[in-house]
C-alpha cells in the first residue's frame, strides 16, 4: 500500500467519523461499516483489474469529494427534528434570500451606466487568460492574375484541345 492510497483511505475514514459523530450508536456504526465495506470492495475490484495503487487512491479521493453532498444529505435525513422547526428554518432561509435579492437589485440600480464601462470585468477576473506568445502574421496572398494572362491561358487551353496530335 502506497502512502497516497493510505492517505486516501484515512481521509475517507476521517470524513465518515466527522459526519457520523454524535449520532445514535447503531446508526453511526452501521454507516461506518457500510463505508468500510465499500472501500474494501472498491480496492479489491480495482486491484483485480490491475489498477495501480496511485490510480486507486485518486479514484477514492474523487469519490470522497463528489460524495460529500450526499453524505451531508444522508446526515440530514437521519436527524429527528420536529416539523415545526424545519418549517421555521425554511421560512427564515426564504426571507433571507428575498432580502439578499432586494439588496442586490437596489445596489445594481444605484450604479450609473457610465461607470460600468470602466468597471471590473468579472469574467476576466475569475478566468484570467495568459498572454499568448506573438505569432508572426501570415504572408500576404499573391496578387490575382492579370486579365490578359487569364485570357492567354484560356486561349492556350482551347488551342491545345482543338489541335491534338492524332495517334
Amino acid at each position: 500500500m502506497t502512502i497516497a492510497l493510505a492517505a486516501a483511505l484515512a481521509s475517507v475514514r476521517a470524513w465518515t467519523r466527522i459526519y457520523t459523530a454524535r449520532m445514535e450508536p447503531a446508526v453511526r456504526d452501521a454507516r461506518r461499516s457500510e463505508i468500510e465495506s465499500d472501500l474494501w470492495e472498491l480496492h479489491e475490484d480495482a486491484r483485480g483489474r490491475g489498477a495501480s495503487p496511485t490510480l486507486i487512491a485518486i479514484h477514492i479521493v474523487l469519490r470522497l469529494v463528489l460524495g460529500v453532498g450526499d453524505d451531508v444529505l444522508w446526515r440530514a435525513e437521519q436527524l429527528h427534528m420536529r416539523p415545526r422547526v424545519v418549517r421555521e428554518a425554511l421560512w427564515a432561509g426564504a426571507a433571507a434570500s428575498l432580502v439578499f435579492v432586494w439588496w442586490l437589485a437596489s445596489t445594481l440600480q444605484a450604479v450609473d451606466r457610465d461607470s460600468r464601462i470602466d468597471s471590473i470585468d468579472v469574467v476576466r477576473l475569475l478566468y484570467p487568460m495568459r498572454p499568448v506568445a506573438s505569432v508572426p502574421p501570415l504572408p500576404a496572398p499573391p496578387p490575382p492574375p492579370a486579365r490578359r494572362a487569364i485570357k492567354n491561358l484560356e486561349f492556350g487551353i482551347k488551342n491545345s484541345t482543338q489541335h491534338r496530335p492524332q495517334s
